[in-house]
C-alpha cells in the first residue's frame, strides 16, 4: 500500500488477523521418505499450515473495517484500496518502463488502476493496458531504467552462456548481488531497495563494471564464441567501426552516445582491421573481439534497460 497509508493499528490488527498461519515442519516431510532439500532438482520440503489453536479469533478493526477477520478477507480489504492500486501500477511502471514517473508516466498509471479495479484486481490484465500503452512503446521507454544488480548478473551470464542449467555452483553468481548492493531475499528494510540512481554508487560501480566486462570478455564461453563465430562466418574484414558495430548490434542491440562510440572505435582501431578467417579458437584475434565486448560492458548505456 505505501507508506503513510496504514496505521500503526492497522499492523497490530493485521498480525492478530495471520496468528496461526505458519510453515509445516520439514522434519514431518523427511519422515515419509520424500528426501527433501533445497537444491533444483528435488522437492522442497517447506508447506503452509493453519493452527487453529494459535489463531486469535477475536474482533479486529482493520483499515476501518470492523469485524472477525481471517488472513483473506484482511487481503480482501487491501486489494480494494486506491492506495493499493496506485502502489501496485505505479511499481509495475517503475519496473518495466522508467524509473521516474514522469506526466505522461502518470496518465499510463492511471489507465493501470483503472483497470486493476475493471478486472477485480487481475495482474495480468494491469501488465496488458501498461504494454499496450503509446508511453511503453515509445522511446522514452527504452533504457530508461538502471539495472538492478540481479538484471545485470543474469543479462551477463545468459549473454555469456555461462550457465545453462541448475547446477549448485550457480550461489556463487547470487553472492554477487550482494556487493553491488543488492542482498537477494534480504532487503535492508521491510520498504525494500532504494532503487534506479540509488543502484549506482562508487563501490557498486566497480563491481557492476568488473563483472559484466569478465563474463562478455572471456572468449571461452560459449554465446561469447557464438558471437565471435557469426562475425566470423559474415566473411568480411571488419573495420574497428564496423567491428564496434556488429558488437553492439549483437549484445543489444544497444544504442550508444557517440561519445561513447568514438571511445569504443578508437579503442578497437589500436590493432587495425580484423580478419577472423584465420582464427584459432582462443587467439588474438578472437581476444580482440573479446576485448571490445568487454568495454562495452563497461559503457553508461550497458548499465541501462
Amino acid at each position: 500500500m505505501g507508506i503513510g497509508n496504514y496505521t500503526e493499528n492497522d499492523v497490530k490488527e493485521a498480525s492478530r488477523v495471520f496468528t496461526g498461519w505458519t510453515l509445516g515442519n520439514a522434519e514431518y516431510m523427511a519422515v515419509r521418505a520424500m528426501k527433501d532439500s533445497i537444491w533444483p532438482y528435488s522437492r522442497i520440503a517447506w508447506h503452509f499450515e493453519y493452527n487453529d489453536a494459535d489463531h486469535d479469533d477475536g474482533e479486529k478493526t482493520f483499515l476501518g473495517e470492523t469485524g472477525n477477520f481471517n488472513g483473506e478477507e484482511i487481503v480482501n480489504i487491501i486489494v480494494k484500496q486506491d492506495a493499493t492500486a496506485r502502489f501496485l501500477c505505479t511499481r509495475l511502471f517503475q519496473f518495466f518502463a522508467a524509473d521516474e514517473v514522469d506526466d505522461e508516466g502518470e496518465q499510463v498509471v492511471q489507465a493501470m488502476m483503472a483497470t486493476y479495479f475493471d478486472s477485480e484486481y487481475e495482474i495480468r490484465s494491469v501488465l496488458r493496458t501498461l504494454f499496450n500503452s503509446d508511453y511503453f512503446k515509445s522511446d522514452r521507454a527504452r533504457f530508461a531504467r538502471v539495472k538492478a544488480p540481479v538484471e545485470t548478473i543474469v543479462g551477463a551470464v545468459r549473454m555469456a552462456g555461462s550457465y545453462t542449467e541448475p547446477t549448485l555452483g550457480v550461489n556463487r553468481v547470487a553472492s554477487q548481488a550482494m556487493v553491488m548492493g543488492q542482498y537477494l531475499l534480504a532487503p535492508p528494510t521491510v520498504e525494500g531497495w532504494h532503487e534506479g540512481l540509488e543502484w549506482i554508487d562508487s563501490g557498486a560501480l566497480v563491481e557492476r563494471v568488473n563483472f559484466a566486462a569478465s563474463e562478455l570478455g572471456d572468449v571461452t564461453k560459449p554465446r561469447v564464441r557464438s558471437i565471435i563465430d557469426r562475425l566470423a562466418d559474415e566473411g568480411e574484414v571488419l573495420t574497428p567501426d564496423g567491428l564496434v558495430d556488429r558488437c553492439l548490434d549483437l549484445v543489444g542491440p544497444i544504442p550508444v552516445a557517440e561519445e561513447t562510440r568514438s571511445a569504443l572505435v578508437e579503442f578497437a582501431g589500436l590493432n587495425g582491421d580484423l580478419d577472423l578467417s584465420t582464427r584459432v579458437e582462443g587467439d588474438e584475434l578472437e581476444r580482440r573481439v573479446g576485448d571490445v565486448l568487454r568495454l562495452i560492458a563497461s559503457t553508461r548505456e550497458y548499465q541501462l534497460a
